[in-house]
Formats: structure tokens, C-alpha cells, sequence
């Protein structure tokens, strides 16, 4: 079985940018459901909240890793088009 991964704007599958997605997504569930509860199964299920703190941990790697990877991209492949020429 292959991992689907998100395409960027090159049209190439992502691996980081999946990954940034897939946390940005946590976070906004977890925003929407704060506070919530619900029942399963006769167990009650409480959502707590999400501070800052956890919101950055969660968003900090993943963004800074999809932003070095687009600026080591562009780094490389404008020196590789100039080395063509």
C-alpha cells in the first residue's frame, strides 16, 4: 500500500507539506471541538481546550520545515538553471 501525499504547486508529491497540512488540520479540529462532549458507548468523552503553547509546538516545526524546504528548492534549482546556461 503507497501513502497518498498532497501535490505542491509544481505538481510533485509533498511529503512535508502533507505533514503541515495534517497539523494545521489537528489544530483547527481541535479548536472547533473545544469544550465539547459526547457520549460513546456509555463512556463520556470531554474535549478540553488548546493553548498557545501546544498550537505553536504543533505548528512551528511543520511550517518552518515546509518553508526551509520551498527556499532550498527555489536556492537550487535557480542555481542549477543558471549552471545550464
Amino acid at each position: 500500500m503507497r501513502f497518498r501525499w498532497v501535490r505542491n504547486t509544481d505538481g510533485n508529491e509533498d511529503a512535508v507539506l502533507t505533514m503541515t497540512l495534517i497539523g494545521f488540520v489537528v489544530v483547527v479540529l481541535k479548536v472547533l471541538a473545544a469544550g465539547a462532549s459526547f457520549t460513546v458507548a456509555g463512556h463520556s468523552v470531554a474535549i478540553g481546550t488548546i493553548d498557545a503553547a501546544t498550537i505553536g509546538a504543533l505548528l512551528t516545526p511543520t511550517l518552518g520545515a515546509y518553508v526551509a524546504k520551498k527556499y532550498t528548492d527555489r536556492k537550487f534549482s535557480d542555481a542549477a538553471a543558471a549552471a545550464k546556461e
